[in-house]
């Protein structure tokens, strides 16, 4: 697994397991220390933490290996299963970490232990409160998740302490790219095939857009816009975003040619400035960008097919910016777009 996924997973563990935590400290004051029936006595500090190890327990669970397995089902039945499959494990983890503490606990004969156990342990109000906690907080997980990777990396909390309440404006990287032939592909593959393919794409780019820090604006049919704040580090995670996708397709050339019998190539607008950036709607809010830039790069990217190049950089973007090793950019010169008074000068990109 690359390094920067690795560390997307993780951070999201970590942040789940601290809500685990906070959330058995709340459970802790509101049950165990006002109506303790249990047969044992635990501290606040221990509890917590015995909550929030089950917590990431289960959460690792989900984010290394029951979402990438049911992410081909339909949310619901996804959630069903996950849910009983987490469930069946905490019982599993619950169970042994109470009967190991119990075990340490309790001083008796083994069949005095099992009886104690039972009724002093699991058969006890608090325990049946504390598996239903439990089940609402994996389920709260779950939706976490499921919305996290809806909305992208830190665009969750960004929406929570409501950054993009008000219209901001920001300067920053657009890259529009889609894949080539798009419409005689869809013909030849039949639409639901295609589907399938681009599919397939846009999973493979999860990769290259995590590893160069980027954020998923949108997908529209078979174009996807990536994003980031317009610095010159950026930039350069930009171009790296093109190479490392170009490079991952061919390294996956195979798979797409024995599943498909075509493998996507692309080609791509690169374009820099100023943004409005904002919520909007009402029963379906959307995070959206709108400003003369995004007008301009989608215009770029277009131009790609009438100049035969597959990569083309706008000259703002090119603007405090040096020629990294391992990319040829040449200036194509100053091209008229739709749109725009004055002509625009474009560069070409190709890889050393």
């Amino acid at each position: 697994m690359p390094r920067k996924l690795l560390w997307y997973r993780l951070k999201t563990l970590i942040i789940i397991s601290l809500i685990w935590i906070l959330f058995g400290v709340v459970f802790f004051e509101n049950l165990v220390s006002r109506s303790n029936d249990l047969g044992v006595q635990v501290s606040l500090f221990r509890f917590a933490v015995i909550f929030g190890i089950i917590g990431f327990i289960i959460t690792g669970i989900l984010i290394f290996f029951l979402k990438p397995r049911f992410n081909h089902l339909p949310l619901g039945l996804s959630l069903v299963i996950k849910m009983a499959i987490t469930l069946l494990l905490y019982v599993i983890i619950a169970f042994v970490l109470l009967l190991i503490y119990y075990v340490l606990m309790y001083n008796g004969n083994f069949e005095q232990y099992l009886n104690s156990f039972f009724t002093k342990i699991l058969l006890t109000r608090t325990y049946t409160i504390f598996m239903v906690d439990m089940a609402l907080m994996t389920l709260l997980s779950m939706i976490f998740l499921e919305v996290s990777d809806s909305y992208g990396p830190g665009m969750f909390w960004n929406i929570l302490v409501g950054e993009y309440h008000n219209p901001k404006i920001e300067n920053r990287i657009f890259i529009f790219l889609d894949i080539n032939e798009s419409t005689t592909i869809a013909e030849q593959l039949g639409h639901e095939e295609y589907f399938r393919m681009l599919r397939r794409f846009y999973a493979d780019l999860t990769l290259p857009v995590i590893a160069n820090d980027g954020e998923i604006y949108q997908y529209v049919g078979d174009e996807i816009v990536v994003t980031w704040p317009n610095t010159s580090e950026n930039k350069i995670k930009a171009l790296k975003f093109i190479r490392n996708t170009h490079y991952l397709i061919e390294r996956n050339r195979g798979k797409y040619l024995k599943r498909f019998k075509k493998v996507p190539a692309f080609k791509a607008g690169i374009h820099a400035g100023e943004v409005t950036v904002g919520f909007v709607g009402v029963i379906k809010r959307v995070l959206i960008y709108c400003g003369d830039t995004l007008n301009t790069a989608a215009r770029i990217r277009s131009m790609c097919h009438e100049l035969n190049e597959h990569y083309i950089l706008s000259d703002d973007f090119m603007q405090d910016f040096y020629q990294p090793h391992g990319y040829d950019i040449n200036p194509i010169g100053e091209i008229e777009l739709k749109g725009r008074l004055e002509p625009t000068k474009l560069y070409s990109m190709t890889f050393e």
